[in-house]
Parts: C-alpha cells; structure tokens; sequence
C-alpha cells in the first residue's frame, strides 16, 4: 500500500507539471526578444514583431524614453526586415485543447532573434548608445508595506510570491538578471522590515555578494489609498553615482519594471532614472 501511494503522489505530481503553464524563461542575448501572441498564423505576427522590436529598442539602449521617438511607430511598422529568425512556443505546452479550441487560439510564445549591425543602427539614429558590454547581476532588497501583507521579498520565503513572479518577469524582458536574497542572509545581517530602509552600503554589498551578484538596488514599495496604488521608490550607487527615482500610483507589476528600467537607464549611460 505505501508503494501504491507513493506512485500516485509521484503521478499526481508530473500531471500537475504538465498542465501548470510555461514561465518565460532568461533571454541572454539582448538582440532576441519575446511576446505572447496568439496562435502561430500570420494574424497576429505583424503585431508580435512590433513588440519585440519595441523590447529590443529598449534592451539594446537600456532606454525606455527611446519608445517615445516619434520616428519608432513606423520602424516597428516594418520591424520583419531587422529579424534574422522568429519561432514559436506553445505557452500552455501540455495541456490538452480545450473544446472546439485549435492550435490557432492558443497564446504561444513569439521569439524573435534581431540583427545585431541593424538594431544598433536604429539605436545610434534614434541619438541613443548601444549599451554593450556584461551587465551586472543585481541583488535588490525590496520592503514591502501593503494593506493586508508587509515584509520582506526574500528568494525562499517572500511576502508575497506573485510579486517576486512579477519582478522576475520585468527582469526577463529587459535582459537583466535579478536576485532576491535569502531571508538567513536578511537575518544574518539584521536586516528587517523596520530597519530596511537604512541599510548600509557595507551591507548592502554584503547582501548582494551572499546573493552572488554584482550590484545592490534599494527599494521600497508602500500601497498608499491616497496615490490610489503603490509608491516604489528606488536607490542605486553605481560608480560613484548616486541615482533615486519613484513612481506612485501603480499596481506592482508597473512598479517593478520602473525598478527595472531605471535600473537599466542609470547603467546605459543614456540618462538619468
């Protein structure tokens, strides 16, 4: 009887697997990018190119601002003719259709690998720098002050795990590679919910080299009733530089991807947060 239940806990869990839907995964190269789109016909390519062109304009510069070119809605128009090769990934791979559903109404991910010699062109046009080079992996120490939940965002034990799925998604769209630490680290340098906001620079670079990365991020997020969402304020020291920015009034999904983005922008060269 315990091999019996032991094989059905065994298939239980790989049916659960194979019907839980696909998490975007790490993108390295900051010329490919990926959206959702739906089915894998014509329909909808022109618009998925579009995005991922858009994405790659972003990731290429480190510039979110480069978006708001007059000259980018009609590059994206013809966004086909920087592709060097696009494939496509069902995003719910394993789960059977559902009734009178075909392949063509299924989300799939769109994958689109761009010319390097291209986009940098487009970039250096638009008056933006190619940022080149590695980038460095970042470790942010996140607060978070909600209505119902406050703590810390840890790697193992965090607040709220669909905030630490949203950031990981902005990092992933942007190319970046982004840590959380643990919460032994966080009680290993006294570092709380309470006390978050001082942390040292010393600790700081402790926490992000126990994290195994490069740069420490500061950040804050607090539901204000009054901003009508969150408030994130973020803080970065990078070579010798001191960067502060703040968003308010967004759900945490908008609020992660100014973490990221300002992030991206103070390191690029091409602005400030």
């Amino acid at each position: 009887m315990k091999l019996r239940a032991a094989i059905a806990v065994v298939l239980a869990a790989l049916f659960c697997a194979a019907w839980a839907p696909l998490r975007p995964w790490p993108i390295e190269d900051i010329y490919t990018s990926r959206t959702v789109v739906t089915g894998k016909d014509e329909r909808n390519r022109p618009l998925g190119f579009k995005l991922c062109f858009e994405d790659v304009l972003v990731k290429v510069s480190g510039d979110i601002t480069i978006l708001d070119n007059k000259r980018v809605p009609k590059l994206g128009v013809n966004a086909a003719q920087y592709i060097k090769s696009f494939s496509y990934r069902d995003r719910l791979e394993g789960k059977p259709l559902q009734d009178e559903q075909g392949t063509y109404d299924r989300p799939h991910y769109l994958t689109c690998v761009f010319d390097p010699l291209k986009i940098d062109a487009i970039v250096t046009n638009l008056k933006r720098k190619p940022w080149r080079g590695a980038r460095p992996r970042l470790m942010m120490l996140i607060s978070v002050h909600g209505l119902k939940k406050s703590g810390m965002l840890t790697s193992d034990a965090p607040v709220d795990p669909d905030m630490v799925e949203a950031l990981t998604d902005s990092a992933v769209r942007y190319g970046l590679t982004v840590e959380l630490p643990k919460a032994a680290t966080l009680q290993q340098h006294n570092v709380a919910l309470d006390n978050a906001g001082s942390t040292s620079a010393e600790t700081l670079k402790a926490l992000a080299q126990a994290s195994n990365t490069d740069l420490p991020v500061l950040g804050d997020l607090t539901f204000s009733e009054a901003a009508t969402g969150w408030i994130a304020t973020w803080k970065l020291d990078a070579d010798g530089r001191q960067f502060r920015w703040s968003v308010r009034g967004v759900n945490y999904d908008a609020a992660f991807r100014n973490g990221v983005l300002g992030v991206m922008r103070a390191l690029s060269g091409n602005g400030k947060p």
